[in-house]
């Protein structure tokens, strides 16, 4: 592919500490598949500049705590994924060399960095068959370098360190029975930085849900979630919140007015939530479900 003049896709978008900066993934100046990292003041009509640059593909950043540096996934031409740090200074620049952090055998991502410089990353290993399916747990890289793994997958992602340490949310591969046999369905589980038992959240059975982002008071998470066709593939996604405190705990969809769009990779500032707002949100399924009639009735109608 030829880099686009015209279209570009920015995704994974992750605000600084500070709230001063947005640091996201972007397709800007090269092939629609492939991205750099670059950074943009959060303000109106702010410029964006590159951060990387080269011929690896770099996403899925994510700040350490306190917004000195960013830790994403890095590609070289060839590779795997690898896990890399950059130092970011107060004016939004890349400051220093690239510092790499992992070097599994798989492909490391979506990394979370919590509070004492501990790493949670999802390492995704494709089968040696041939076939296109891949396993996928989590691991933890101390902030001494020592790796340790923490789930047994075989479908674990997107993980996220909770703001006080001491749980960690991801995505992970929940089997069902339905009456056409069984399927794979991607719910929200939570474990601890330790390992044990994993907890889900809450049953979701029509949708996949990924890449959770906690409130920075950690009552509210929120997430990507898709809604995918008989054959696997997505055709709706919707950003959904949930409130950790409720009992029981209840979906949302995250209601904006802007029409019925595809909505993913959520990122928070740290300005306060209107907790009465998030409260009125629709529960997700019923409203999806209600959103998505008319096409579902046109789609059907000869």
């Amino acid at each position: 592919m030829t880099p686009s003049a015209t279209v570009a896709r920015d995704t994974n978008p992750a605000i600084s500490p500070d709230d001063r900066f947005v640091v996201f993934a972007s397709s800007r100046g090269r092939p629609f598949d492939e991205t750099s990292l670059w950074i943009a003041p959060v303000a109106p009509d702010s410029i964006a500049h590159p951060l990387t640059a080269g011929a690896a593909i770099d996403s899925q950043p994510t700040w350490v705590p306190d917004g000195s540096a960013i830790v994403f996934a890095r590609a070289l031409p060839g590779g795997t994924f690898d896990l890399y740090r950059l130092a970011i200074d107060r004016e939004g620049n890349a400051h220093g060399e690239l510092e790499q952090l992992t070097t599994g055998a798989g492909h490391e991502v979506t990394p979370s960095v919590g509070r004492d410089g501990a790493i949670v990353y999802a390492e995704v290993t494709p089968h040696g068959d041939g076939t296109t399916g891949v396993d996928s747990h989590l691991e933890l890289r101390t902030p001494d370098g020592a790796i340790v793994r923490l789930t047994n997958g075989p479908g674990d992602a997107t993980p996220a360190i909770s703001p006080d340490g001491k749980r960690i949310v991801y995505s992970c591969a929940i089997e069902r029975t339905t009456p056409g046999g069984g399927m794979i369905d991607a719910d929200l589980c939570s474990t601890k930085p330790t390992g044990g038992d994993r907890e889900t959240l809450i049953d979701l059975p029509l949708t996949d849900e990924s890449g959770p982002v906690w409130s920075p008071d950690g009552r509210f998470l929120f997430a990507t979630s898709a809604l995918r066709d008989s054959k696997g593939k997505a055709v709706f996604s919707s950003v959904i919140e949930i409130d950790m405190q409720a009992h029981p705990r209840v979906a949302r969809l995250l209601e904006d007015h802007a029409g019925l769009f595809p909505r993913l990779t959520p990122a928070l500032t740290h300005v306060a939530l209107d907790r009465t707002a998030l409260d009125a949100d629709p529960e997700y399924l019923p409203e999806l479900a209600r959103l998505l009639a008319p096409a579902m009735a046109e789609a059907k109608s000869p």
